[in-house]
Order: C-alpha cells, then structure tokens, then sequence
C-alpha cells in the first residue's frame, strides 16, 4: 500500500506541535513510546470502570467523596425517600459519565480556547516559522520546511483538474488534503486501490465513460460544442485515503461543461469511533457559491454529539461568524435528520460572507482532525453489554447518515443525466456514502507490533534485505528487458545504457554468461569489453533476441 508521507517536514519531537500552531496537543510516537489515551478513560479496562462506578455508589451512602481521574467530583447523595432502586443508580451513574465527558471536553478545546483564530492561520504561522528559521540558518541549507507552509506550496498541483476549476475550490482542497497529510502524518495511507482507483474512480469523465484513454481524456477530448451530443460534459476527480482513526477521508472535485462546479469532503470514523462525521460540501455556477455547507454529522442517537465537538463549534463559529445573520444559517429540511444543530448551511451573498465560510470551514475541519488524535475505540469486553449497545449506536448512527445522503436526489440526478442510473448508484453506494462494517480498509501506523504480524519472520534484518534485493533485482530486470527490447527493434539505445544492461545479463542469467565465454573462446570478459560488435549483432539479431 502507498504511503503519503509529510512532504517538507521534518520529524518531530513529542513536545513539538503541528504546523508551526501552539494550540495543537501533541501526539506520540508508536515507535518510541506506547500512544498515549491519557486524556480519555481507558476503553480496555471494564474491571476498573465498574470498580469505580461501585465506589461512587458506596460513597453516596456514606457522604465521601470518590476522586475522577484528575480531580475530586461531589459526592453523591441518595434519593430523599431513601430508595435506592436500580433506575436511580443507574441515572446517577450516567449523570457521573457526562460530568466526566464535560470535563474531557473542557480539556480537549482548552488549546482551541487560548487561540481560536490559529486553527486557520496555522498556515501564516508556518511561514514566519520558515522565515526565522531560514535567518538563523544563515548560508547553511534549511534541514527541512514547516508542513504546513509546504502543503500550501504544493497546492493541488498533482490534481488533473487544477487549472480548470475555481480558486474557492482549490484553496479547500488544498487546506483539506494539507491536513490530512499534516496532522495524520504516518497514519495517513491510500485507501486501498480495487475499491476506487482500479475501477476508474480516479477520474471519471463522461466524455469517456469506458476509460478508453486510461483517465487522460481531461487532456486528450475537446469538449463538444454547446447543443451537440455530450454536452454538458462532466468530469469528476477523486482522492480516497484511511487512517488508524478514519475509515474514508474522501474528496471529490466535480466539474461541468455549463459552469457547475462541487466541491464534495466527506471524513467517516472507523465504525467503533465516537465520532462525528465531518462533512463539507461547496456548489459553484459560473464562479459563484450558490450553496455551502459545513458540518460535524452526529452518529449518536437523537442527533447529538460529545460535547467537545459543540464546543469546539459554537466558539469557532463566534470567532468566524461573528457578523452573520444566525437566521440565515438554518438547517434545510433536507438536512434535518443528520446535520447536527450547529451545522452551517448558507448561500453567501458577499466575498466577505464567502471567506467567514472558507474560514470556519478550515478551522472546524482542523479542530476535528486534532481531536481525533486524543480518541480512543470503544471496545467491547465480556459481557460489557453497554459497549455493545454503544458499538451498535454508532453503526446505527453511520448507517443513518449514509442512507439519508444516498437520497440525496439533487446529486443523483446530475450523476445520471451524464453516466446513468446503473453506474451512478454504485459510484454513491461504494464510494461516496459506503456502509459496511463487515470491511474496514488495513493501515499502517508503523507500530513494530503491526509490521511483524504483516510481515511475519521476513521482517527480520536478513528478511527485509532479502525482500529489499528481490524488489531491487525485479525493477533492475525489467529495465534491462526494456533497453534490450529496443534495440532489439532498431530504437535509438545509447551504448553506455546498452553496456549495462548486457552487464547485469551477464552477472545474473548463467544462459547470457555461457554465451558470452563460447563467444570468447571459454575465458571471462571484462564488462567493459562486453559490448563488442560481436555481441551487439547477437543481441540485436531475432536469433539472439529468441534466445534472451
């Protein structure tokens, strides 16, 4: 499986912070030391869990107070008739559990309390960061470049649709995919390719519906003319990774010949996180927004989300938002039964309304992805019937959302007018709104633990070095055939490149060798020497190519 790695950026110490921002909890690393959960209860220890929630119920008869993790909570104190029946222990103990997630919380957005605003100009920060660090280093080369200012640089420059779609849209996903790769770092992998990449979905175009052209018809197909067969054509470019957190982090540019433009981010927890959905969607008609929407999706029953997600929202959305109308942040009716209450969905009417968007939209999907690194799994032990019912919440919750997108019927109808309903509904089951918890994409988050069970005994020094020279000798092997293959055919090969590929024939094939010392009269040839006139007309002979 490909990786993305951290493009510019240096390795970073545990004490150090993403993208040159303060407000960033720093994250640990697999190799060095154990992940630590320490802001979060831990998911594996039921005994503890139940040991403590035992406690506090023994403490509420006797008036004591029970410590929670951090910090003395009151004590909690019977019912005034003196029953104690299971619904009100059992009431007592869910009141203790939000105590705590408030509390949580609280810690978990104190970094985005102290600096709200850096969670969108990290990017800023990162080039002063690159600017101090250039001074200090005088005339000695930079060892590296803040991550953020060089996803900035790169942009959407690999992106085949980059020059033809708006600067709104390529500023998005240059901050979106930025951070992926910032703030996931070695957690961040290619989904895998047959369930996307191998189908087409890469770049899909309906100019050329087959894929004839292999995903270059963007460059090789003139668009047709206004009124005749084809028109308006659509052509939609995707990027799909996964991560230890996330299952999907998908994003789609969609352009069409009419001046319809989409923007579609889509970010799925593995299906045992208590998360959010994260949710972005842009429509732009000849250069203007006419829709923008933004939004951390519950997966809780009744719509609700932890707590630090609201708080985390409610603030950025003062610090961005400020300005706006509330009234014209409404929730559609088409929304109603998955955006959270907080979800903005807005038809910005002024650039200034459409940068407050841009704004809250890159520093919500920021906030996100840094909690997401404090977030541990739910984990159902034995017995645990109420992480059983949690896990089944959330894939409820998953399954809600997905179902209700996939009816969705404004992207469907564009789907099918260019690549018909067959097609369009196993693009938006499979790739855009998937629900499938029986398949969750492998990764790599280079834990030794994970690397061994992959590799099994080959990843021993000699095993690795072994695969290392296999891998080495095949990619050798297939240039040499390539070179040989030309000139086989008359092409022009030069003859240092011919020299070497008749030098690695000789040290690894014992056929080409024999050849060689019958040629010479049984005795070695130096590989200088090989490419004499003699050797040149076997190897470029059908004779000699037969043999090869």
């Amino acid at each position: 499986m490909l990786r993305q790695r951290n493009l510019g950026c240096s390795k970073r110490t545990s004490s150090q912070h993403h993208g040159g921002w303060l407000g960033v909890l720093p994250r640990s690393r697999v190799l060095r030391e154990p992940r630590s959960y320490s802001a979060a209860p831990c998911p594996h220890n039921q005994i503890g869990a139940l040991c403590h929630k035992t406690a506090l119920v023994r403490a509420s008869t006797s008036g004591e107070a029970v410590s929670s993790g951090g910090g003395s909570s009151p004590a909690l104190r019977g019912p005034e008739d003196g029953a104690w029946t299971p619904e009100y222990i059992r009431e007592r103990v869910r009141q203790q559990e939000l105590e705590e997630e408030a509390k949580l919380a609280e810690d978990l957005t104190r970094p985005f309390q102290e600096d709200p605003e850096g969670l969108y100009n990290y990017v800023d920060h990162a080039y002063e960061e690159a600017q101090l660090l250039d001074e200090l280093a005088g005339e000695l080369p930079l060892p590296s470049y803040p991550a953020a200012a060089a996803n900035d640089v790169i942009g959407i420059g690999s992106w085949r649709l980059k020059s033809y779609v708006s600067p709104v849209i390529e500023f998005m996903v240059t901050r979106i995919e930025g951070c992926w790769r910032e703030i996931l770092d070695e957690d961040l992998c290619l989904y895998p390719r047959d369930k996307w990449k191998s189908i087409g979905w890469d770049l899909v175009d309906s100019e050329d519906p087959k894929r004839e052209l292999e995903g270059f018809s963007w460059a090789d197909i003139p668009d047709p003319e206004k009124g005749a067969e084809g028109y308006p054509r659509l052509q939609l470019e995707n990027r799909v990774y996964c991560s230890r957190v996330f299952r999907k982090l998908h994003v789609e540019v969609g352009i069409r010949q009419d001046g319809m433009q989409v923007l579609h981010v889509v970010v799925y927890p593995r299906y045992n996180y208590d998360m959010p959905i994260f949710g972005l969607d842009l429509v732009l008609v000849n250069g203007f927004v006419t829709l923008a929407v933004v939004d951390c999706c519950p997966v809780r029953h009744g719509l609700k989300l932890p707590p630090q997600y609201m708080e985390a929202m409610a603030l950025l959305q003062r610090t961005f938002l400020a300005d706006q109308d509330p009234a014209a942040r409404s929730i559609p009716d088409w929304g109603a039964s998955t955006f959270s209450p907080l979800a903005l969905c807005v038809k910005p009417s002024t650039p200034e309304e459409l940068a407050a968007f841009a704004k809250y939209a890159v520093a919500l999907h920021r906030a996100y992805l840094t909690l997401s690194l404090n977030t541990a799994p739910v984990v159902a032990g034995p017995g645990d019937r109420r992480a059983v019912a949690k896990l089944q919440e959330l894939l409820d919750g998953q399954k809600r959302f997905c179902d209700n997108q996939l009816e969705n019927k404004k992207t469907r109808r564009v789907l099918e007018a260019s690549f018909g309903k067959e097609w369009t509904d196993e693009y938006m089951s499979k790739l855009m709104f998937d629900f499938d918890p029986s398949y969750e994409p492998p990764y790599f988050d280079e834990s030794l633990d994970r690397l061994y069970e992959f590799f099994e005994e080959s990843l021993t020094p000699q095993g690795m070095a072994a695969y290392n020279q296999e891998l080495e000798m095949a990619a050798e092997e297939a240039r040499v055939s390539e070179t040989l293959d030309k000139a086989a055919a008359g092409g022009p090969v030069s003859r240092e490149k011919l020299n070497l590929a008749m030098q690695f024939l000789y040290e690894s094939d014992p056929s080409f060798r024999a050849a060689v010392e019958t040629l010479s009269g049984g005795k070695e040839v130096p590989s200088e020497e090989l490419l004499t006139e003699e050797f040149l007309q076997l190897i470029t002979s059908p004779g000699g190519t037969e043999e090869r």
